[in-house]
């Protein structure tokens, strides 16, 4: 290439940038976006079902093991309570109307109470959920029919599977292992 051939090519390489460059950034920055005057909702219509409906089991949960332990405490029953019908259900129902039989059969009874800890979420569909939580009865003495203690509570974690039955949420079913704290 000559020079003059190079010197016009370089001069409209230059313009071409010059042209670019102003094309590309113009002088006045854009204005920015309005902002909206509504606020941001923090919870979606979702996330509010799902949060009422934990909410609700685990009211549901509290009210049950607070029954069943006042009628522990009792002396047993020879049927389940009107509170415990009211947020229980199915096998947990039936196997929690068991023990409360049998502690009346054999006239043992407890002092003491359980403490919940720990409640949280663990799976939603709109007819049931799962529920984890701490339960900790180690303030709970067992007696027998003659006033000798038979046992004393412990931790337990517990998974507990609650229904929608018939609009309330009402504890199904639930394992539990004994533990060493909370967190394991």
């Amino acid at each position: 290439m000559t020079r003059r051939v190079a010197g016009r090519w370089f001069v409209v390489c230059a313009c071409l940038l010059t042209f670019l460059g102003s094309a590309c950034s113009p002088a006045d920055p854009p204005a920015p976006p309005p902002t909206s005057s509504a606020p941001t909702p923090t919870e979606n219509a979702q996330e509010r079902e799902e949060r009422l409906a934990y909410e609700a089991a685990e009211t549901s949960y509290r009210e049950f093991r607070a029954e069943f332990y006042r009628v522990l405490g009792d002396g047993g029953s020879k049927s389940a309570t009107a509170s415990m019908k009211k947020t229980a259900a199915g096998p947990y129902l039936k196997e929690a109307t068991e023990v409360v039989q049998a502690y009346r059969g054999l006239r043992n009874r407890t002092t003491g109470s359980l403490e919940i800890s720990d409640v949280r979420g663990d799976g939603y569909a709109p007819a049931d959920l799962i529920l984890r939580a701490c339960e900790d009865s180690s303030g709970v003495t067992y007696y027998n029919s003659k006033g000798k203690v038979t046992g004393r509570g412990e931790l337990r974690v517990v998974e507990l599977t609650i229904h929608d039955v018939d609009g309330s949420w009402k504890v199904w079913s639930g394992t539990g292992r004994k533990v060493g704290s909370c967190g394991e």
